[in-house]
């Protein structure tokens, strides 16, 4: 509604009028939730070409106004509550700022069937119109819910059967002695393989902190008092890093500490809840002897765990 103010002509004043215009059309607060699963998947599918295509599309679109692009760049869909863009979300969905949800996929949404219905339909409760660009389909289709059924099997599905792929990846792996993991705090793992093997390297300095765990439990301290020294240690240097006696704990009993490696120590054993486990045998695991450069000597590894009363594991005795 615009309202028209008065003007004059040839002296007479005129009564100021109101008319009615034709209202522009709303434009939808849109926003595109993106996930991968894994750092390496195609580049058509990469996290990056996904927020490129879905910005493209509605900034040039004046039906739209794009609020966001959220996302979540390698991290499993089987749990939301471990998704911050998907979590973020949902907060501004739940705030009111957002009218329509774009998706590539139901398996970008969430792999968990439970969950998928689970927010589809609270998404479509707040008003929120949610978009499943592969499967060609909306959340204001009638058939929505024996349609959303279908496909969140279907994801949940494939998340299961890639859970077992990247199982038998990680078991390949471990057998030739190029563990898929993350290299111990007080090493650096190379990006790239070296006849077909990702070389571990001693990070000095996190080497030297290693060292003074070691030297200092040896020499009778605490696990709690080894942690207050090295804090001492760190806010000479200032560094902020705050150890605790746990952390002290998980130093002291670190094979990677004497270059090896045992692999497979955990695994999940609730492939969609993620639970982890302790392996007990369960699973089949590698030692990995002189793996990689040595940190402590072995002499100094049995004597800690002596102190701690603990037994080296067998793999490491023969």
């Amino acid at each position: 509604m615009s309202k028209i103010t008065a003007v004059h002509h040839k002296g007479k004043k005129t009564t100021p009028t109101t008319r009615t215009e034709s209202p522009l059309p709303e434009r939808k607060r849109v926003a595109v939730y993106c996930r991968v699963s894994t750092l390496e998947e195609e580049q058509d599918q990469s996290y990056e070409a996904q927020q490129r295509y879905y910005k493209t599309l509605f900034e040039k679109d004046e039906k739209y106004i794009l609020i966001g692009v959220y996302g979540d760049e390698g991290i499993s869909g089987r749990l939301a509550a471990k998704r911050p863009g998907f979590q973020e979300l949902l907060r501004d969905c739940r705030q009111g700022r957002i009218d329509e949800v774009y998706i590539k996929s139901i398996s970008r949404f969430a792999r968990n069937y439970s969950e998928c219905v689970e927010y589809v339909r609270e998404l479509k409760k707040l008003g929120i119109v949610v978009h499943f660009e592969k499967e060609n389909f909306t959340t204001e289709d009638p058939n929505m819910e024996m349609l959303l059924s279908i496909m969140a099997i279907i994801a949940q599905e494939e998340s299961n059967s890639l859970s077992q792929n990247v199982s038998g990846a990680h078991g390949y792996r471990n057998k030739k002695g190029d563990p898929i993991r993350k290299a111990a705090y007080g090493y650096k793992r190379d990006r790239k393989a070296t006849k077909g093997v990702h070389q571990w390297h001693i990070k000095e300095d996190e080497a030297e902190r290693v060292r003074m765990v070691y030297s200092l439990f040896l020499k009778g301290y605490s696990q709690k008092e080894v942690a207050e020294k090295i804090n001492e240690f760190e806010a000479e240097n200032g560094v902020t890093r705050k150890w605790t006696k746990q952390m002290v704990a998980t130093v002291l009993i670190n094979e990677a500490y004497v270059g090896d490696l045992i692999t497979a120590k955990s695994y999940t054993a609730d492939y969609l809840n993620e639970v982890r486990k302790v392996n007990k045998g369960e699973r089949e695991q590698q030692y990995l002897k002189d793996h990689h450069p040595a940190i402590i000597s072995r002499e100094d590894f049995e004597k800690v765990h002596k102190i701690l009363g603990r037994s080296i594991p067998k793999c490491m005795q023969q």
